[in-house]
């Protein structure tokens, strides 16, 4: 455990020689998610840091997570230099980080960030498809049932296992956390003031690297294309993968990143 933004922080730590990357998982998830890409990755020093409320980080009711989380970053990162990677929320965690030292960045990777509010303003049906999808988990998880919220939420953006299929531990621990996903729906679906546009990524002076799984949800796919497209990016779409790609195609990610770490 290490302070970091004020808060008692979990980091994984690998590595002792080569670039100095760091990493920010997926909702429900934890920094243990990015040892498989890790093992692919080569030599690098690697630091993962648990999400509020995730693994042995504690949450802070007073910040939004996504800037709690930021802030964590941020105190990790120092001056720099590292490269950045964020997959699903965590995207925008890096995202944010950069945007507010991007001096002390060398790149920055995003994996299917979570940026629903980009579709809005692009006026693309898809933000509508996503509010109707997260209202199924967000009316299951008001009406107390926890279980069924987390159930409808990994159908939405899990690994493509069936929840009857997956281990009572990882249940248990999804369940427990599907708050987090009420809490974070500020920083995700809505357009509030000072919320991350294209045109402050498209001021970022580090290379910005976009992954997604070719069979993930089109809205995740589309974020990824609004971002490219406003940078000059052509995002990877990695084939077969869904939402889950660092994890279920660790393989395919390592290579993808192996190119510019290396740079």
């Amino acid at each position: 455990m290490t302070m970091l933004g004020r808060i008692e922080t979990a980091v994984l730590r690998q590595g002792e020689r080569g670039p100095r990357v760091l990493f920010s998982h997926c909702s429900l998830a934890h920094s243990g998610g990015w040892k498989p890409l890790l093992a692919e990755l080569g030599e690098v020093r690697a630091e993962a840091l648990d999400l509020p409320g995730h693994g042995g980080t504690q949450a802070d009711p007073n910040r939004s997570p996504q800037r709690q989380a930021a802030d964590a970053v941020l105190d990790l990162l120092g001056d720099g230099p590292a490269h950045l990677v964020g997959h699903s929320f965590g995207g925008r965690v890096m995202l944010r980080s950069a945007l507010d030292r991007p001096e002390a960045v060398a790149s920055l990777t995003l994996i299917e960030p979570m940026m629903f509010h980009l579709l809005e303003t692009a006026s693309d049906p898809l933000y509508a498809v996503e509010v109707a999808a997260s209202q199924t988990y967000a009316g299951a998880l008001e009406g107390g049932d926890n279980a069924e919220a987390a159930r409808l939420f990994t159908a939405l953006w899990g690994n493509g296992a069936k929840w009857e299929d997956t281990p009572e531990r990882q249940r248990r621990y999804a369940e427990r956390l599907m708050p987090f996903i009420t809490a974070s729906a500020e920083d995700v679906m809505r357009h509030p003031p000072h919320q991350i546009t294209l045109d402050d990524i498209a001021g970022l002076p580090m290379p910005v690297t976009l992954i997604a799984g070719a069979a993930t949800r089109p809205s995740a796919i589309a974020i990824c294309r609004l971002i490219g497209e406003r940078i000059g990016v052509e995002p990877y779409l990695v084939d077969g993968a869904g939402h889950m790609v660092p994890i279920t195609h660790a393989a395919e990610v390592a290579e993808i990143l192996k190119g510019f770490l290396a740079a």
